[in-house]
């Protein structure tokens, strides 16, 4: 506890002999405690309120009241704070009533010989207390870390729901309990089928964040918008104004036609590759840089045409690639494209396992891991 700044000590005592021998008694220690002192109940409750003091220093006798009710009394403007009782040697049941009440310590004052009887007792109670405190934090981020999964997993489209001329399938898997990964499928109000998938950079709370920021401005924008490029465009501009270079994020977004026939995509830094059954894959690529780094930046759409029955649109994020091998030379998207395309003839199940076959394998650090197939009908 060396170094920390100075314990604000607020006793409360209206024996003036009491404050003095206190007071010498933290002057003698080798560290400095900033004392304040409350001669009422009245002055000890404004002192809190406004102080905010590390601990309270609580003589059990008062002139206006005194033992356990005096201690009732403060615990209930307390604020949770740490309470050290000093009191004499005939209140030792008194002592022990009040550690039940919930004060972190009592001091029998003339046990007092040396400063270290009274020190010892206030910093082990504000250490307890501070790692109390800690401990609540952790347990309050816990949850809301636990609470921030369960809303992102609720963001993802719901395993299989069908939409027409397709089958699709999808898995995300954050780095811890929540990432900047997502992928969606949305159907427009003309039929045709919105695809996504999306790698904010970072993964744990804040970009999951964005990641939903994302995913609302995308789904919003599709609903007014159904040119790929202007909608990234606009998703770009209001990010840029948003992260403004913290985070940036790679998007693939495209458009399937009502009869799935056709292929508008826009690409942020993000490929996508299309599958096809005794063809090399079609990478869907552009030369368009991430989200939230270029303000103005006009993303490009471009269209595939005639997309023939059974093509497979392949969707992923890099994290993928940390299982595809333990030789780092073979983590690249080649070997991933390379590995998919095995099962282009096979069910779009078989092909997103062949992807995420080495996941429980891995125990080291891995990125998060995302990927969406559809295959048109």
């Amino acid at each position: 506890m060396i170094g920390n700044p100075s314990p604000q000590i607020l006793l409360i005592d209206d024996n003036p002999d009491d404050v003095v021998a206190v007071q010498r008694w933290l002057q003698m220690s080798e560290r400095s405690y900033e004392l304040r002192v409350a001669a009422t109940l009245g002055e000890a409750q404004a002192s809190i309120q406004s102080q905010r003091p590390d601990l309270i220093l609580l003589d059990l006798t008062l002139h206006e009241s005194a033992g356990l009710d005096r201690l009732c009394q403060v615990l209930s403007f307390a604020d949770e704070r740490p309470i050290v009782v000093l009191t004499g040697y005939g209140d030792r049941n008194m002592a022990l009533e009040a550690v039940r009440m919930g004060v972190e310590d009592c001091v029998l004052k003339h046990d007092i010989t040396r400063c270290e009887h009274l020190t010892q007792a206030i910093d082990l109670a504000i250490e307890r207390y501070r790692r109390k405190l800690a401990e609540h934090s952790i347990v309050a981020f816990e949850n809301q870390m636990n609470l921030a999964q369960r809303i992102q997993r609720t963001l993802l489209p719901i395993a299989c729901e069908p939409f027409d001329r397709v089958r699709w399938c999808g898995r995300c898997e954050p780095a811890e309990q929540t990432g900047g990964d997502f992928y969606d499928l949305m159907l427009l109000p003309d039929a045709s089928l919105a695809v996504m998938i999306a790698d904010v950079s970072g993964h744990g709370l804040g970009p999951a964040m964005l990641m939903m920021e994302t995913r609302a401005i995308l789904r919003a924008m599709s609903l007014v918008c159904d040119d790929p490029g202007t909608v990234l465009s606009t998703t770009n501009h209001v990010l840029c104004q948003d992260i403004r270079l913290r985070y940036f994020a790679t998007l693939f977004f495209g458009v399937f036609s009502p009869d799935r026939t056709t292929l508008r995509y826009a690409s942020a830094g993000h490929p996508g590759y299309l599958l096809r059954s005794h063809f090399e894959p079609m990478p869907l690529t552009s030369n368009d840089p991430p989200l939230g780094i270029v303000t103005d930046k006009a993303y490009v759409t471009r269209t595939i045409d005639t997309i023939a029955v059974a093509s497979t649109l392949l969707l992923f994020t890099d994290g993928i690639l940390d299982f595809l091998s333990d030789d780092l030379e073979e983590r690249t998207f080649h070997k991933a494209v390379e590995r998919a395309n095995q099962y282009s003839s096979g069910s779009i199940m078989e092909m997103l396992d062949a992807l995420f076959a080495n996941i429980d394998c891995h125990d080291g650090k891995r990125d998060d891991c995302s990927t969406l197939l559809v295959r048109t009908m």
